[in-house]
């Protein structure tokens, strides 16, 4: 089984109608959060136009979607794929979204945005507080954990990620974190440091706190 590159696993310990849903965006790298009201609902929130909940192929068709999977990453009993979507984007270096492999709607469970911050881990940090600062405007009902440890994905132990998740209520969760990469996986992998924000639904929240490998 393949290492999840870029996905940051740890055990996982209504207000009024959104009239739209929200966007994480960002201009010259300053990312903020826009929405007409508090938020309680993990759909509610956009990663470049797309929602947990949605078909991936209301954006791409299925040629393309079965093309991504053949560099995808699985968790345990392939349950779960990762595959990595080309999309013309501002905001982000890469997307990756998380499906069921045997889903023939191709369901999205998770997306997250990647940004390269490459030997700028001072910088990204400095971009994740202020994600973090609106973050915290736009959610209601939430319960915010932070964790800075080593990055379990690198087996060296080299590599660092400064984290934070905001897990709803209502279930399901945003994280927000930069990753300082090893010498080791930046020579194997060609890995390098990046800001990831990403949203998960509560159904892949729940698979996650148990083995997902």
């Amino acid at each position: 089984m393949k290492f999840i590159e870029t996905y940051k696993i740890i055990n996982l310990n209504s207000v009024k109608a959104i009239f739209m849903k929200t966007c994480i965006v960002s201009l010259v790298l300053i990312f903020s959060l826009q929405s007409l009201a508090k938020a309680d609902d993990i759909s509610d929130f956009q990663i470049e136009g797309m929602s947990i909940g949605d078909s991936l192929l209301d954006y791409y068709s299925k040629e393309q979607i079965q093309s991504a999977y053949q560099n995808a990453s699985y968790y345990r009993d392939k349950i779960f794929a990762i595959i990595f979507v080309k999309k013309d984007s501002i905001n982000y270096n890469r997307i990756q979204v998380t499906l069921k492999p045997d889903d023939q709607n191709y369901e999205i469970f998770s997306l997250e945005g990647i940004i390269d911050f490459d030997k700028k881990i001072d910088e990204c940090n400095k971009q994740k507080k202020k994600i973090i600062q609106d973050l915290e405007q736009e959610f209601s009902n939430f319960i915010r954990d932070d964790a800075d440890k080593p990055y379990d994905a690198d087996p060296s132990g080299d590599s660092f990620i400064y984290a934070s998740w905001f897990f709803l209520n209502s279930g399901g969760y945003f994280s927000v974190s930069c990753t300082k990469m090893g010498n080791e996986v930046r020579k194997k992998n060609g890995w390098t440091d990046e800001l990831s924000v990403a949203v998960t639904s509560k159904e892949l929240e729940n698979f996650l706190r148990g083995n997902p490998y």
